[in-house]
């Protein structure tokens, strides 16, 4: 979906939600008010679970709406989990989902084992686990045989508020770590099946009280086990969960400093004036910056954008012992007099990225309003005027939201630092090809499997400019290709300066006996210019030509960010198409594509 689209859908949401108050019938019609929304890229949602869960329809539905999309739901009878998944004629199927959420209550599953824990053996509380993680076991490998769709697992809790002992007792604790082990392995499950995510279930009475979420009476009267606050709750978080599978998240977070991480302006207040400390109200301010180095241990690149002396900002980073975020945590910095649209496509340019994967945190709401107008695809998250609601604000942004976390995520940070000095080298190099072989690169290919899917599912849907298709494809759509006998092949890289991961992607389909087509060819930004494309190519030749394939085709789809490689395939001596504009073909048992042979290459069998 472009991004016009995306800005023009989302005014047309802020208008419905002018006068939104989050009660049970607003979300009624604003959710009739969205359905009609054509802007919104429609996602289809099967729900099992053990309650009646059709009441949750219309707070996923808008909830889903604030982030640009549209939803058709199938709800399945309540305690009918296992029929649904096992009976290829159910409702479940017959839906074709693109998302199946599974929600089986511990209250509905094991009951007995709730009420007479306390009269259960060691051993009959682990025979009770073990048949619960089974069943979880068989449905989740049923489920994954029969259908390609994304599988979100509500985990457990225990929401009786009637406890037959108090919350300091030894047998309140075992009951919470009973719960808990169960947790835990259907977590460790999960992460055994592809696309299959998990939400904490107990976090949401957490933070909301559960004497708040729970209604005994619904319950009782029609088995909807959540009061009507509850089932807000649970419809954002399930929403909220849903987009993060499908969007891809912000790479960089750029921060103001004066009263954004520390209070008061430098300029007027001085080192020792600024509030940042361990007491109130610098406290604050230190919390906020936990919270944003929080994301930077995900993968989130800081970045700073502020009117300031650059010296006197520099040593409060530096030297003031409350400031938690240093100089080595920061990306790019742009500490200067310039109006902040300049230093926002400055930060861009430096880290190679897109306007769109930046967010932007600035306490002043006219800065905030000037970066919307100029640079409309930045994400302006608006920061409350309570700085102790800051943390809350850029969570709930929902800007940083990603269902897997993968080790490129959590070295990120490290890996732009390599990036910075691999430039440094590369000035200094005589040559390109100079340069290349001082790198000292070591390649490995591979096919794509489980372990890898979600690297290279978070590659192709953000990946624009080495991207000769852009076409965007989910974990389940790649599952699909190569269950049809297609190809799908991952590269990744190290040099002298440090390993950058799983950094490309390349997937071919069969046409016909001898004949394949280019799906996908990409790599990321950070690696233009190193000629792994040739390594990538060549090792997508040899597999096809293994699988008796004679013909590559080839295509490149233009867009606006594509352009590099509009020569792509008349650099590897692909033939052109007369009457297909942009599309072209290579004879395998005639082609010369060869590796660099400055880079050392191993394939991952």
């Amino acid at each position: 979906m472009g991004n016009t689209v995306k800005r023009v859908g989302q005014k047309v949401l802020n208008n419905l939600l002018s006068s939104f108050n989050e009660t049970p019938a607003d979300y009624a019609r604003v959710s009739r008010k969205v359905s009609q929304g054509e802007y919104l890229k429609n996602i289809s949602i099967a729900f099992l679970s053990s309650y009646t869960a059709e009441i949750l329809r219309p707070y996923i539905h808008v909830e889903l709406a604030k982030s640009n999309f549209s939803s058709s739901m199938y709800f399945a009878p309540y305690n009918n989990i296992e029929q649904e998944i096992i009976n290829n004629d159910s409702g479940l199927y017959a839906s074709n989902p693109d998302i199946v959420v599974i929600h089986n209550r511990i209250e509905d599953i094991s009951q007995n084992a709730l009420t007479h824990f306390y009269s259960y053996s060691d051993n009959e509380i682990k025979n009770i686990t073990l048949s619960i993680v089974l069943r979880y076991e068989e449905m989740i490998r049923i489920l994954r045989k029969k259908s390609n769709a994304q599988i979100i697992i509500v985990d457990f809790a225990y929401t009786q508020n009637e406890l037959p002992s108090f919350s300091g007792s030894s047998l309140s604790h075992s009951l919470s770590t009973y719960i808990q082990n169960i947790n835990n392995k259907i977590w460790d499950l999960c992460n055994q099946i592809t696309s299959c995510h998990v939400i904490k279930y107990q976090q949401m009475f957490i933070e909301y009280g559960l004497s708040d979420c729970i209604e005994h009476k619904l319950y009782f009267l029609a088995r909807i086990p959540f009061s009507a606050k509850a089932q807000i709750e649970m419809g954002k978080v399930i929403a909220r969960t849903i987009a993060a599978i499908y969007t891809t998240p912000c790479k960089c977070l750029v921060l103001d400093l004066d009263n954004t991480l520390w209070g008061g302006i430098l300029g007027e207040d001085g080192v020792e004036g600024i509030k940042l400390g361990d007491d109130y109200p610098g406290n604050v301010y230190k919390s906020f910056q936990r919270t944003i180095l929080s994301l930077r241990d995900q993968g989130v690149l800081l970045a700073i954008a502020s009117k300031n002396n650059s010296s006197d900002a520099l040593e409060v980073i530096e030297k003031h012992t409350g400031c938690l975020i240093k100089k080595k945590h920061l990306s790019s910095i742009q500490i200067n007099w310039n109006d902040k649209a300049t230093n926002l496509y400055e930060i861009a340019r430096e880290l190679n990225i897109g306007l769109n994967s930046i967010a932007f945190f600035d306490d002043n709401p006219v800065e905030r309003e000037w970066i919307t107008k100029q640079i409309p695809d930045v994400r302006v998250i608006q920061a409350p005027e309570d700085p102790m609601l800051y943390s809350k604000a850029l969570l709930d942004s929902r800007l940083f939201d990603k269902v897997n976390l993968t080790s490129e995520d959590k070295s990120r940070a490290e890996m732009y630092k390599h990036e910075k000095r691999r430039s440094e080298f590369h000035v200094k190099s005589k040559s390109v090809d100079d340069f290349l072989r001082g790198l000292e690169m070591s390649v490995k290919i591979g096919l794509v499997e489980n372990i890898t899917l979600s690297r290279v599912e978070q590659l192709i849907n953000k990946t624009n400019q080495y991207n000769l298709t852009c076409r965007r494809h989910t974990a389940k759509d790649i599952k699909n290709i190569i269950s049809r006998g297609g190809i799908a092949i991952w590269i990744s890289v190290k040099d002298k300066f440090g390993d950058s991961g799983i950094v490309g992607t390349a997937i071919a389909k069969k046409q016909s006996n001898d004949e394949w087509i280019i799906d996908t060819f990409l790599l990321s930004c950070r690696v233009i210019g190193r000629k792994l494309e040739s390594v990538l190519l060549y090792y997508l030749c040899k597999l096809v030509k293994d699988k008796q394939g004679v013909i590559l085709y080839g295509e490149y789809v233009p867009t606006s960010k594509n352009s590099l490689i509009n020569d792509f395939f008349v650099k590897f001596n692909f033939k052109e198409i007369t009457n297909q504009e942009d599309h072209w073909s290579c004879n395998l048992n005639e082609t010369n594509i060869r590796p660099s042979s400055f880079i050392k290459v191993g394939f991952v069998e």
